[in-house]
């Protein structure tokens, strides 16, 4: 009886042991199996790849694997990021950091914050974008990593083509290109050939921002040639996008809107929505300049309805309401058209400040321009014949609604002016406190009206790691810049700034962080908007500037941009200022 049992105890063990083995071997072919099925699905497939991926982790955390958790950690960021899920990417990227840090995995440290940079440059945080691959490039050269290195530069310069670098941008394309062509870095042809098309893409883009349409429209032609050997569906939209921009510059409507159109279809076949609310946009700039008011407007409201969802505080979708405000304006429903033009008000304050979501949902508008739209709107509706029984009780309706407006309106006016009589007091008590011989500059420097600090960066600012010399040498740095009246220069970037005081982008950030409590961006557009509301009160000439000459003038691109951020600053649109300075005096 005992060796009967004994003998059941060893045919059991076995059975385990051979039922273990098969385990291990079917979760090897299993894992091998999702990889390959990975590799054969196609981009827009989100869903299935998200699927997979979580799959992929799961055996890789379950087999202590490291590598594996990262890879399956980057496949589902880049997911997350085709499907306007940004900071669900970024989080899986930081997680895949902390993995990559806890093993010490130096190489897929430099690569997971290149990857978060490519994230950020996608989502259009050029400078988060900036700061992470100025981390990756150190990082890089730490480990000596020529490969990564250049890829990481060229990074950069991608960067610089976006913030306004055209010429610099253009020139370190060329060369990155050049040297991709001489020393791939053990590259396969298939990256090689994928390298040359992305470097045409951007390098297409650099010549249309200098206007020089035939040599963007023969890079263009260059890289959509690759497009036949390789198949990456976002460079292969980003090309297709592009060739259109340069035909709608040309005012070749029809190659544009075919080109666009092309686009776009590629967009929904890859479901890939980083591309889509821009080409949407710019096909409806094409119909509008053919004069087709109601095709613009319908593609428009679907660039809406997707920029809304995915992002709500991009460029994009402020520049899809000032659209459908033009193009209600020209079709003739004014009040459609202001509507989206308050709209269009509301998502610039956005824009500026990211933190605050819920900002203001009134915008104030000077009493002037909003007359003349009420005026418009009235002799519109005196030459449409109603047809309405209620017509009467309608005119009621508008009337009392324009009294309402009115009302409103006249009290706005109220408050921008109790607004501008503080800022002109406040700007007096300042000049009077200092000497007679100051200038605009130096009161916009040394004892500033507007000086915006940010309560996060002040609770950080404990935690600089730069040395002390370091720290005064950028400060005597920014101290010269201000003082040579850097700041009203239109190419004075975090990029510009940090080579003409000998320092990375990085460190410069950070001591303005430090020093300033403030960004960059906001240290330079509270020296502009200082500078301009002194120089404006004291300066009858430059009062007569036009808006787009005042805002050239101190730096800024466009008038838009200008307005925006003196509204912001001040509470007043530059308009109203001008023109209350020209009253009082």
């Amino acid at each position: 009886m005992r060796l009967h049992r004994l003998f059941i105890l060893s045919i059991l063990l076995f059975c385990n042991t051979l039922i273990s083995q098969v385990e291990n071997i079917i979760v090897t072919k299993n894992e091998e199996d999702i990889r390959l099925q990975l590799e054969a699905l196609d981009e827009s497939k989100i869903d299935e790849i998200i699927s997979l991926s979580n799959i992929l982790y799961k055996i890789a955390f379950d087999k202590d694997d490291p590598k594996g958790m990262i890879n399956a950690l980057e496949r589902l960021s880049i997911a997350n990021l085709n499907s306007g899920n940004n900071n669900l990417a970024i989080e899986y990227l930081d997680n895949a950091s902390s993995i990559a840090f806890q093993n010490k995995m130096f190489e897929e440290q430099v690569q997971i914050m290149n990857l978060k940079g490519n994230h950020y440059f996608d989502i259009e945080e050029y400078d988060k974008s900036s700061s992470t691959y100025s981390k990756a490039l150190s990082k890089a050269e730490e480990i000596n990593n020529p490969s990564f290195m250049s890829v990481i530069k060229t990074n950069l310069a991608f960067i610089k083509l976006r913030t306004g670098d055209y010429k610099t941008a253009l020139k370190e394309l060329k060369d990155s290109e050049e040297e991709l062509l001489i020393n791939p870095y053990k590259r396969s042809q298939e990256r090689v050939n994928i390298g040359i098309m992305l470097f045409n893409a951007r390098i297409s883009e650099a010549y249309i921002k200098l206007n020089k349409l035939d040599s963007a429209l023969y890079a263009n032609n260059k890289g959509l040639s690759y497009t036949e050997k390789v198949k990456v569906d976002n460079i292969h939209i980003d090309l297709l996008m592009h060739r259109g921009i340069i035909y709608k510059n040309k005012k070749d409507y029809t190659n544009a809107l075919t080109f666009l159109n092309q686009a776009k279809e590629l967009c929904y076949k890859a479901n890939d929505i980083i591309f889509l609310g821009k080409i949407l946009n710019l096909l409806a700039e094409c119909k509008l300049d053919l004069k087709e008011y109601k095709g613009s407007i319908e593609v428009l409201l679907e660039s809406e309805e997707i920029l809304t969802k995915k992002y709500s505080n991009s460029d994009e979708i402020s520049k899809c309401y000032k659209l459908l405000g033009q193009a209600y304006k020209m079709d003739g429903d004014l009040k459609k058209s202001n509507s989206y033009y308050e709209k269009h008000i509301l998502s610039l304050s956005k824009l500026n400040n990211k933190r605050s979501l819920a900002s203001r949902k009134v915008q104030d508008i000077t009493m002037n321009d909003f007359q003349n739209e009420i005026n418009d709107l009235e002799n519109q509706k005196k030459k449409q014949k109603s047809k309405l029984t209620y017509s009467q009780i309608g005119l009621v309706i508008v009337v009392f609604g324009l009294i309402l407006v009115t009302f409103f309106f006249q009290k706005t006016k109220r408050k921008n002016k109790e607004k501008f009589e503080t800022l002109l007091a406040e700007i007096e008590r300042k000049e009077k406190a200092n000497t007679s011989e100051i200038t605009v500059n130096d009161l916009a420097i040394n004892d500033p009206i507007i000086d915006t600090k940010d309560k996060k960066l002040e609770s950080r600012s404990s935690e600089l790691d730069i040395s002390d010399d370091l720290y005064e040498q950028i400060l005597i740095g920014l101290k010269k810049i201000e003082s040579q009246e850097y700041y009203l220069k239109t190419d004075c970037n975090l990029y510009n700034v940090a080579k003409k005081i000998n320092t990375n982008t990085s460190y410069l950030s950070k001591v303005i962080n430090a020093h300033f409590n403030k960004n960059f961006n906001t240290y330079i557009n509270d020296l502009r908007i200082n500078y301009t509301i002194v120089r404006l009160k004291n300066d009858s000439k430059f009062r007569s500037y036009s808006i787009k000459s005042i805002a050239k003038d101190v730096g800024y691109k466009s008038a838009d941009s200008f307005s925006k951020y003196f509204k912001i600053h001040t509470g007043l649109l530059p308009s109203f200022y001008v023109k209350q300075l020209n009253s009082k005096n």
